[in-house]
């Protein structure tokens, strides 16, 4: 007598908790940006906090402690130099914090008494964590402006849609198709954000199927790891799906939209 082994094959998506982080921080962001910039900068700054709290541990780096350190100090000078100054370039010094960071990430690594195994894959994750959150302080100075708050929100409308379509792969026959379902969500929220604005539509379309991609690829990326059993990794993957999508409105207002910055 034979038996039919049991399916163990993994669901597809993202676990519920996750999608639920991205919903919270989605609209925790959106309100700061409708609040104003430096509303947005210091819920950023939070966002810093909580991710160098984290990536650690979601991505086993060796030395944690000195890990969070150098993500906290690069992060919160990001944060610092685009929402400390009164008036434009808003970028100007966030070259600089970027350097500076990065240049902490390897001094770090020369700090280390622990043999420094894995540098590369110490360094370089920090460095990717310095980069994500870099492209989420590019949201706050197009929140100065009422057209780049409206990018602003749409972006943040379609990885909040992204994200609940994520749980669509619970279902085996939805599985193979969560990368064009997040784009449609994402594309459709961000439309409903520039109808509601009164903003050009065809432009809030690309804003969000864009946004989309990034939110969901991030997320498909982070989602295998063997720490995202855990909450804090969880928290982690939910936040910076969120802060990559900073790239796209600014880039989408520099194209397209010029009035959005100043």
């Amino acid at each position: 007598m034979t038996t039919t082994p049991a399916d163990t094959t993994p669901r597809a998506g993202v676990p519920v908790p996750v999608t639920v982080a991205v919903v919270v921080v989605c609209l925790v962001l959106g309100m700061a940006s409708l609040a104003s910039a430096g509303v947005l900068a210091f819920a950023l700054a939070g966002a810093v906090v909580l991710v160098a709290w984290g990536w650690a541990g979601a991505l086993a780096l060796p030395t944690p402690r000195g890990t969070v350190g150098t993500i906290v100090v690069g992060g919160l000078a990001l944060v610092a130099a685009v929402g400390l100054p009164d008036e434009g370039p808003w970028l100007s010094w966030v070259p600089a914090a970027l350097a500076l960071a990065m240049l902490a990430a390897f001094v770090h690594q020369l700090l280390r008494r622990d043999g420094r195994p894995r540098v590369v894959q110490s360094v370089s994750a920090v460095v990717l964590a310095l980069g994500l959150l870099a492209c989420g302080v590019l949201l706050v100075p197009l929140t100065r402006t009422e057209a780049g708050t409206a990018l602003v929100i749409g972006a943040l409308a379609a990885a909040l849609a992204s994200s609940v379509s994520d749980l669509a792969g619970r279902w085996p026959g939805l599985a193979g198709w969560l990368t064009p379902l997040a784009l449609t969500v994402g594309g459709g929220a961000a439309v409903l954000v520039a109808l509601v604005m009164d903003a050009e539509w065809t432009t809030w379309l690309l804003l969000g199927v864009a946004s989309a991609a990034l939110s969901h690829a991030l997320r498909a990326v982070l989602g295998p790891l063997p720490a995202m059993s855990q909450p804090r990794p969880r928290l982690v993957a939910a936040l910076t799906s969120v802060l990559v999508v900073g790239v796209v409105p600014y880039l989408v207002a520099g194209a397209l939209v010029p009035d959005a910055l100043l």
